[in-house]
């Protein structure tokens, strides 16, 4: 059905809220992040800002900016990224293959999905380990690092 024109624009290829509202959410992987929740709207510039995922029962809901938003298809949304939580869960290896833990915690700039630092549980250093980003080498199903775990070692020699 085509619309009809409103302050001289045609309408016939937008879509509504209620057509975002419940699609789901898919991430660069091609892994499911959850189902879109509500739309963030800006009053000022009258344009969407993001949305927010609900990622299921008893999980924390994620918002997600705009500019992160690969495209909008008939039965999902597409994101240009992989959501930093992801990470937490993985196995870290430093740069000689040797398993080093697994990420706790993801430290971020700000409230942006970039990540400054990484939190890793071992039993080989005792303690958690902040892993700088410089660090890290890859992401991908894990955690490579581009150092040795002597020089994490160092690093964190002083943390605690």
């Amino acid at each position: 059905m085509r619309l009809k024109k409103a302050f001289g624009e045609e309408l016939g290829n937008t879509i509504t809220s209620d057509d975002i509202v419940g699609k789901d959410v898919i991430d660069i992987d091609g892994e499911f992040i959850g189902v879109v929740e509500m739309l963030h709207i800006d009053p000022s510039a009258v344009e969407v800002i993001g949305i927010t995922i609900d990622k299921g029962f008893l999980r924390k809901g994620l918002i997600i900016g705009k500019d992160y938003i690969e495209r909008v298809a008939p039965h999902a949304i597409f994101l240009k990224i992989r959501p930093s939580y992801k990470l937490k869960g993985m196995n870290v290896f430093d740069s000689e293959g040797e398993n080093i833990g697994i990420v706790t915690k993801v430290n971020l700039h700000g409230k942006k999905n970039e990540v400054e630092s990484i939190i890793v549980r071992s039993g080989i250093f005792k303690r958690d380990v902040v892993i700088p980003v410089k660090f890290i080498r890859n992401i991908g199903y894990n955690v490579l690092l581009s150092v040795k775990k002597d020089d994490i070692m160092k690093l964190n020699k002083y943390a605690s």
